[in-house]
């Protein structure tokens, strides 16, 4: 499956770089649990890793995971799981 970049994001508000206090270079225990989704390559892969657990692969659904983690609702989750959970809650709606 072909990954999606920062082209195929519908919004383009995100920062381009880290946000202070955080390390690109960091791949550790903190960026395997968390996502700030202020950053693009954080929203990016979470897009990607998502669609590859749940077998998806168009642009629509890249694009909708990333609708989905903008909702108001997810604005205070940060975990990994608990946004996994919530964007699936979220498909059908």
């Amino acid at each position: 499956m072909a990954e999606f970049d920062e082209n195929d994001l519908v919004h383009k508000d995100y920062e381009n770089k880290t946000t202070t206090g955080d390390d690109p270079e960091y791949t550790g225990t903190k960026d395997r649990v968390r996502v700030n989704k202020k950053e693009r390559y954080e929203v990016i892969d979470f897009c990607n890793e998502f669609m590859k657990t749940h077998d998806l692969k168009n642009k629509s659904s890249f694009q909708k995971i990333e609708e989905i983690i903008r909702l108001p609702e997810a604005s205070n989750i940060v975990m990994r799981d608990k946004l996994n959970e919530f964007v699936t809650q979220n498909w059908k709606k």
